[in-house]
């Protein structure tokens, strides 16, 4: 990463691997701090914010085309203080100068360069520049040519602009946010039929999928599990339809990758076929969530394997020492966007061997290729492989599979991509939400005790004496305060390992760190912001609720607080807190559920009249037949609580549904719909009756 005959800036000493790819650039880089603010006021300066990740494949075409050029460099240095934000850092930097690019009319995206006041506040910006004319953007340098003259020239025009700006931006979401609590009117439940008829209006029918992108196909995982909750509760085939189609086209296209697993981060064409090829954590875990619930709902094994695929994936690649999963991996390498995942027809046919004249048509290989000469390999959506090549479906995943390792062993002699090895909190926690309810459909102990690893990593290493959370670990250093994102999924994630029986040390958790989080994050409207009330003052404190890679806090919160309420834990309190989140984005559900697929879902739960099933026992034994039986049925209206018989006794004050409840020395089951319970059952078919009955 570093090159020893180049001179180091500042970024040397940051352990980003975002930051650290810039540490031999010539600009003068600051990272984000107090330093380069007073440096450019002193000198009075514009500042050159420059933001993206480590896996972003424009901002390593930018650094090579304009950072690492010395006269780019020198025009830099002399007229501006330039600095560096890790976006997954510093998701908040991010969101004030990505929503100020987007006030002034333009498309967002990363590298997000923007120039700057001394104080921080826009003035303009945009996203790749290049270093000559092309593209219909003027040059890198023309640019900077051109904000220098004006800042000498109409400073004051500039100040006024900004200042209008920033104005802007503070009272479109802050101000908003403290106005404080209005009356509380949740949405109706009319938002679930609008936020399906959406889903049906832009999905393909050509290729799965929703075409809410006029050039891209994003993977739109958190918009599956909602319209999977409503057609459970309305039957709805098309609905179905929609999410068994689109998993299966996702699994079978060029955006996964069909050799070593793993979803890539969004397909640049509406086939599924050519990949951005960069590989996210959050993204296979959502992938992971919507393929367990599909499972759950329609039993097909198809979606278990396709589930232990993402699985094997993230644990052979991304799985770091002590259980912290890495946050990504690169699409470039060599240079080049996708060259690791890449093959011609002679490679295919050197390490196949025969077969490969099947594989050539089964992965679509031809002496052209698809892309750059070479090969993305997929399958042919929809169509029946193995039947039109008369094989049985079993001969031919064995083809499939030894094939499979064969070209994994050739494609690891390849230079791999960079992995980004940081370790971010809200995204481990994804993944142990996925893994952990991967454990529970499938009856995988050993599932359930990965995911509790990465649990245990995150409270070893991400949590401060003061029990603080933080945002991102890396080479031993634990930094940047958490955001209630972090804050939200850590809930979430204490709730999922408490509801598949591990124990009430999660559910005391949960409860710990969201009076935490309601300190530190909740608005007096009742909506969470992004940063807490210790972070640092930036120009306005954001409120999200936008589900848009990953779920948004609010609605991570949200479904918190309906669990929490649903398991009886201060059940009115966090109802309330749950509907001041429902009725602060009331008019956005109203508007465009679409963007709100996470919200949709915990709004669905809390409408939902739900039931609780609470299971006493005394032995492992005992249990486990009725916790691998109920594991495998789609329930997202039920919550979950089992206990010990000492658990029952110990905690037969604090909730309910344990209140004078014991195994009688095997197992006890009870099903409750708003704490009323029937008699208890003692044996799968018959709690499977009452579970799956109407």
């Amino acid at each position: 990463m570093k090159t020893p005959d180049k001179k180091l800036n500042r970024l040397a000493s940051e352990k980003s691997p975002y930051l650290l790819q810039h540490s031999t650039n010539p600009v003068d880089w600051f990272p984000w701090s107090e330093e380069a603010f007073a440096k450019a006021k002193s000198e009075n300066k514009l500042i050159f914010l420059s933001i993206g990740y480590a896996t972003c494949h424009w901002c390593h075409v930018m650094e090579k085309e304009s950072f690492e050029n010395e006269t780019t460099a020198e025009v830099l240095n002399k007229d501006y203080v330039s600095i560096k934000v890790d976006r997954e850092e510093r998701p908040d930097v991010d969101r004030i100068y990505m929503d100020a690019l987007h006030a002034m009319g333009q498309q967002g995206g990363w590298p997000l360069n923007m120039f700057l006041t001394p104080e921080g506040k826009p003035i303009t910006g945009g996203t790749y520049f290049p270093p000559v004319p092309k593209y219909g953007r003027k040059s890198f340098t023309e640019v900077l040519g051109i904000l220098t003259g004006l800042w000498k020239e109409k400073k004051e025009e500039l100040l006024e602009a900004s200042e209008d700006l920033t104005k802007h931006l503070k009272e479109s979401e802050e101000t908003r946010a403290l106005a404080g609590a209005s009356e509380i009117s949740s949405p109706g439940s009319e938002v679930f039929e609008n936020g399906f008829l959406l889903y049906d209006r832009f999905y393909d029918p050509d290729y799965a999928g929703f075409k809410s992108n006029s050039v891209n196909k994003f993977p739109p995982s958190m918009g599956l599990s909602f319209l999977l909750r409503y057609h459970k509760s309305t039957g709805e085939p098309k609905a179905l339809e929609m999410v068994e189609e689109t998993l299966t086209a996702m699994k079978k296209g060029g955006i996964y990758d069909q050799i070593g697993g793993g979803l890539c981060r969004y397909s640049t064409d509406h086939h599924w076929l050519v990949p951005h090829f960069e590989k996210m954590l959050y993204d296979n875990s959502l992938f992971l969530e919507a393929l367990v619930e599909c499972y759950q709902a329609v039993g097909e094994a198809k979606y278990k394997d396709y589930a232990y695929d993402v699985i094997e994936y993230l644990h052979r690649d991304m799985r770091l020492q002590g259980g912290g999963i890495a946050s990504a991996e690169d699409a470039d390498s060599e240079g080049e966007e996708g060259l690791f995942y890449l093959w011609t027809k002679e490679e295919i046919r050197e390490v196949c061997g025969q077969d490969s004249f099947l594989l050539d048509e089964f992965w679509n290989i031809t002496e052209k290729g698809n892309f750059e000469e070479k090969n993305i390999l997929h399958e042919s959506f929809r169509m029946n492989f193995s039947r039109l090549h008369g094989l049985e479906p079993s001969e031919l995943a064995e083809i499939v599979l030894r094939n499979r390792k064969k070209l994994l062993e050739r494609r690891s002699q390849r230079i791999r991509p960079l992995r980004d090895d940081k370790i971010l909190f809200s995204w481990n926690c994804l993944y142990i939400k996925a893994l952990t309810k991967a454990a529970i459909a499938f009856g995988d102990g050993d599932l359930l005790r990965e995911a509790e690893e990465t649990y245990k990593f995150l409270e070893k290493n991400l949590i401060r004496e003061d029990g603080r959370l933080l945002r991102r670990f890396r080479e031993g250093e634990a930094r940047f305060l958490a955001y209630s994102s972090d804050y939200a999924e850590f809930v979430l994630a204490s709730l999922y390992l408490f509801q598949a029986g591990k124990g009430f040390r999660y559910l005391e958790n949960a409860i710990r760190y969201t009076e935490e989080a309601i300190r530190l994050f909740r608005s007096p409207s009742g909506a969470f912001f992004d940063s807490g009330i210790d972070g640092e003052v930036l120009l306005r404190r954001t409120v999200d609720g936008y589900d848009g890679v990953e779920p948004s806090a609010n609605s991570s919160f949200a479904t918190a607080f309906v669990l929490l309420s649903k398991l009886g834990v201060d059940s009115e309190k966090y109802l309330q807190y749950a509907d001041s989140i429902f009725s602060y984005f009331k008019p956005e559900l109203e508007t465009y559920p679409m963007n709100y697929p996470y919200m949709l879902s915990a709004l669905w739960l809390r409408k939902s009249p739900g039931r609780e099933l609470a299971v006493v026992y005394s032995s492992q034994e005992e249990l486990l037949p009725i916790w691998k039986g109920v594991g495998s049925l789609f329930l997202p209206e039920t919550v979950f609580v089992w206990a010990n018989d000492k658990e029952a006794e110990e905690n037969g004050e604090k909730f309910l549904l344990l209140k004078n409840r014991n195994s009688g020395g095997g197992v006890k089951a009870y099903v409750c719909v708003g704490f009323h319970c029937e008699l208890p059952v003692s044996d799968w078919t018959s709690l499977r009756e009452k579970l799956v009955e109407d």
